[in-house]
């Protein structure tokens, strides 16, 4: 019992020192925070932040991945369970995922647009020949990286769009527009003019 009060205390206290520097990143760069500053924000004092972190950027390399993992996690059980492409729920769970986390999203993206974008859209490219084909479709065999890029950059566009623009709309309705756009681009018609 006291071993679970003790992690629930440890979980609490990194939640606390990631939220504080996801509000830092929000106004300033990473390689410009100070343990000292961010602690201060945090509540908590400079030996309990390096029990857990050797530094600022150890800080910020867990927080990114924390949250590439989350996201994977979400895309992963919905395309096993449906290796057909990727349903609405999918996307709907993904969307629903990045608002939730807004601020730390927001930050990872100001910090470190490109490399974390490029790892989200790599850890989430089909491995196989099947799962290609699941995805896209024989008509598009020998241009599916081609498709997985022009995909991805086009739903990378649209949450950007949407998180810079105060994520306006429900988290539904993106999900919605995401979902249509990437069936139109990949489906059975559009195939028929592209090997036509």
């Amino acid at each position: 019992m006291q071993e679970s009060k003790q992690d629930r205390r440890v979980k609490k206290t990194k939640k606390i020192l990631k939220q504080a520097l996801a509000r830092l990143l929000l106004e300033k760069d990473l390689k410009d925070i100070t343990v000292k500053e961010l602690t201060t924000i945090a509540d908590v004092n400079r030996g309990t932040f390096y029990l857990h972190y050797k530094d600022v950027y150890d800080l910020y390399e867990q927080l990114e991945n924390e949250t590439l993992n989350e996201f994977n996690k979400i895309i992963r059980k919905h395309t096993e369970k449906n290796p057909q492409g990727i349903p609405l729920l999918a996307v709907l769970d993904a969307v629903e995922f990045l608002n939730k986390n807004a601020e730390i999203c927001l930050a990872i993206l100001r910090t470190n647009d490109n490399d974390f974008l490029s790892r989200l859209i790599e850890m989430n490219k089909p491995v196989d020949k099947n799962a290609w084909q699941a995805l896209f479709g024989k008509e598009y065999e020998g241009y599916y990286e081609y498709c997985y890029s022009y995909i991805t950059s086009g739903c990378v566009g649209l949450i950007r769009s949407w998180f810079m623009g105060g994520r306006k709309e429900p988290p539904k309705k993106i999900a919605l527009l995401a979902e249509k756009l990437m069936s139109v681009s990949i489906s059975s018609d559009a195939g028929k003019y592209f090997t036509g």
